[in-house]
């Protein structure tokens, strides 16, 4: 593992019309492929471009252990080599941080070092020419047992990783540089709002929200990846996704009502997020380019990168309980973002292959249906 961390990573077909995605996150970004997911979207809609994407991921990781990968405190890794060494510029750089601390409370200690590590990993976005997104997570299905005064439903997560998420965006964004937002945890909070008012229970097992969930209820489904792609993808480019193919993962049934919870989401119900295409409207340019009580899971973290090709069996990467003083004087434990036991399918499917995606090489394209 330590010589594949050293390997340098090659740079991609240089053109002006390619879209350089990369993904760093954790096991919500591993699990079902998502930077491979999305770019086939991009792909799809634009056949002709290169487009590339890589992701550096961990389980369990939050944005202060990115920073230390990323900003030399760690020594050489595949982050120090795509933030800082490496010769790839990234259009675009999706960040998903630990799945509960964006909805921590402000003054939580948790919550102050992601915004911190934020504002280092922006720094080297920028360095690189790159864009910042921010990837919103999805409550948990039954809420967080670990926190269970903070986050008791799926509803009630949902808000606080929202309001956490422009927060962190806001903590960013200054005049002449803006962090974005893909909201894909308020396109998986359409699907649920949808099932609400047509009477039926999203958490009741079979129907499509319940079914964007692994199944520890905390995970993506292959549905809920694909949803979260599509956003990213609409998102970035301001294109409707509708007609896009869909992994065959992905019941062909259920794809024209993840297409529509991704346009309602980002081009009608969401009204307070800025979006990049907005701004190339606004200039006439077609370039789109440039709070709680709790403390999250601390456990022994993955340090592999994961990228998309299976070398070693899971291993727990979930931060270990802990404790932190809460606003009501309590305290609050911890819970994961991570995966214990990936299962069959498994995300850990991938360690290696990092390097080889990033090979000056052209990807098969699938073509629009």
């Amino acid at each position: 593992m330590l010589l594949l961390a050293l390997l340098p990573l090659a740079a991609p077909p240089a053109r002006a019309d390619d879209t350089n995605l990369l993904f760093i996150g954790n096991s919500y970004t591993f699990f079902n492929d998502l930077d491979q997911t999305t770019l086939a979207l991009f792909e799809a809609a634009a056949p002709t471009d290169t487009d590339f994407a890589l992701r550096l991921a961990g389980g369990g990781y939050t944005f202060p252990m990115h920073l230390a990968e990323a900003d030399g405190t760690n020594g050489e890794t595949p982050w120090s080599d795509a933030l800082v060494t490496g010769t790839t510029d990234w259009d675009w750089v999706l960040l998903q941080d630990q799945s509960q601390i964006p909805g921590f409370p402000a003054d939580n200690s948790d919550y102050l070092a992601s915004v911190a590590a934020l504002g280092g990993l922006d720094a080297l976005v920028a360095g690189k020419n790159g864009q910042s997104v921010l990837l919103m997570t999805w409550g948990r299905l039954h809420g967080d047992a670990n926190n269970p005064d903070r986050y008791p439903d799926y509803p009630t997560m949902q808000d606080l990783l929202a309001t956490g998420y422009s927060q962190y965006a806001a903590s960013i964004t200054t005049t002449s540089r803006t962090a974005w937002i893909a909201p894909a945890g308020l396109a998986w909070r359409h699907i649920y709002d949808a099932q609400v008012a047509a009477g039926a229970d999203p958490l009741a097992p079979g129907n499509l929200f319940y079914s964007l969930y692994f199944d520890d209820g905390s995970h993506p489904s292959a549905l809920g990846t694909y949803l979260t792609a599509c956003v990213i993808y609409a998102t970035i480019t301001g294109q409707d996704p509708t007609g896009l193919p869909a992994p065959d993962t992905v019941p062909a049934a259920v794809v024209p009502e993840l297409q529509d919870a991704c346009a309602a989401t980002v081009f009608h119900e969401t009204p307070d997020i800025a979006y990049p295409w907005q701004e190339a409207q606004d200039t006439g340019s077609t370039d789109t380019g440039p709070t709680d009580t709790g403390s999250p899971d601390t456990g022994s973290p993955d340090t592999s990168v994961d990228s998309g090709v299976d070398t070693s069996p899971p291993t727990d990467s979930s931060p270990k309980d802990s404790s932190a003083p809460d606003d009501t004087g309590g305290t609050v434990k911890t819970g994961c973002g991570c995966a214990t036991d990936a299962g069959p399918g498994s995300p850990w499917i991938g360690v290696a292959a990092v390097f080889a995606l990033a090979a000056q090489r052209r990807r098969e394209r699938p073509t629009r249906p």
